[in-house]
């Protein structure tokens, strides 16, 4: 207990706690289903430290434009790709439609409209449910300085508002054909493109995966890459760039995993390791350890592409590519889920379940089988009355 703030348990709950405390306005605030004890306790913890810096003193007069920016701002936690996709729909998105109107006064009608607008700007459809579903998180999230939290919500405003549906697109990948294209392209320009795009064919490996590969990740013996890092984004500390590059972690917990590899990618891996001794990186760029993302899509990707006459094929089909002949081989989908470093099976379904080879014609030829075997028991059973007489007997002899 605090004399700032309380934990408490509401009467008649016994799974839940809850807190209360005063905010840095002196307006007494409530947050409730706290799954243990702890976690109220680390919450209201939270909440006083944002009372003592003034960290959740923003004035009831707060626009939706100032409240975002700050907001983002105090995101500490976000990875660089996920802060700056978040910037990107608050810029974009919200703050061009509600950016002007006051927190405290943000309603239903409001997001609405907002919604109305997108859908005449020819906002994708999923583009669109990003934009709303960020924007909840922000006024109502359970963890963060949600509006709500900070006494500028009283009501959800996107409760209830309609969004258009999201049409499930089926993934295409590309034939195996169309992939020796890209890899006969990558290897006649020469350079980083062909080991690239071999490894991303042959293991399907994402491509920040690839660049932040180094050979202390190869596992020669095993015929095995470790996945244990990912080239991704941070703020710059540079002074002149907002983002730069750097060896972070793979995407999430269960992209830290282990890729078998055929023996040509161990065959390559070997040469590359032999004509570059003294890299770090499988993909090094001299003085800089590993390659820039943009670079790769902006002058290796793109000539590859053109090369090989498949505009518009993306670097990341290429792991769709791979997923497919796992599936196509008869693999089984876990361990199609654990050679892509998906979070769950689900994903893997939810991805590829279309190209898992069907079981209904097995199945109902099975199911026609059981109901014809039926079928002639029956007719037997009716053709022949003494069966019947002689199973009423068992019935009777054994009730008896």
């Amino acid at each position: 207990m605090s004399q700032r703030g309380h934990i408490i348990r509401p009467a008649g709950t016994r799974k839940t706690w809850s807190i209360m405390y005063r905010d840095g306005r002196g307006k007494l605030q409530w947050e409730g289903r706290f799954k243990t004890k702890g976690d109220a306790q680390r919450r209201l913890n939270a909440a006083l430290g944002e009372t003592e810096s003034g960290a959740d003193t923003l004035p009831r007069s707060t626009t939706f434009e100032q409240f975002a920016r700050d907001w983002l701002s105090n995101r500490k936690l976000l990875r660089g790709g996920t802060e700056a996709g978040y910037a990107s729909i608050i810029n974009n998105q919200l703050i061009p439609h509600l950016g002007k109107i006051r927190v405290t006064r943000l309603r239903f009608e409001h997001v609405e409209a907002a919604v109305s607008g997108m859908v005449e700007d020819q906002l994708a459809p999923k583009t669109i449910r990003n934009a709303v579903m960020l924007l909840r998180t922000m006024l109502w999230g359970r963890k963060g300085r949600a509006a709500f939290r900070r006494g500028l919500g009283i009501v959800n405003p996107t409760f209830g508002v309609r969004l258009p549906s999201v049409a499930q697109r089926q993934i295409v990948p590309p034939t195996p054909e169309q992939v020796w294209l890209l890899i006969d392209a990558a290897k006649a320009i020469g350079g980083a493109g062909y080991p690239i795009t071999y490894l991303g064919a042959f293991c399907g490996m994402r491509r920040n995966e690839i660049l932040a590969l180094r050979f202390e990740d190869v596992h020669w013996f095993e015929n095995e890459i470790r996945i244990h890092h990912a080239v991704t984004k941070r703020h710059s500390k540079d002074g002149v760039h907002k983002w730069e590059w750097y060896l972070g972690p793979p995407k999430s917990r269960k992209s830290l995993r282990s890729v078998a590899a055929t023996e040509s990618v161990m065959r390559l891996l070997a040469d590359l390791k032999v004509g570059n001794p003294g890299s770090e990186y499988v993909v090094a760029v001299k003085g800089q350890g590993f390659m820039d993302p943009d670079f790769f899509e902006a002058s290796i990707w793109r000539p590859i592409v053109d090369r090989a006459g498949l505009k518009g094929t993306r670097f990341h089909d290429l792991r769709h590519f791979f997923a497919s002949q796992l599936i196509a081989n008869g693999e089984t989908a876990t361990y199609v889920r654990d050679q892509m470093g998906h979070a769950s099976i689900h994903t893997t379904f939810d991805t590829y379940g279309h190209l898992f080879p069907g079981r209904g014609k097995e199945a109902s030829a099975r199911y026609e089988k059981s109901m014809e075997t039926a079928r002639r028991g029956a007719e037997e059973t009716v053709s022949n009355p003494l069966a019947i007489d002689a199973g009423e007997s068992r019935k009777t002899k054994s009730h008896n």
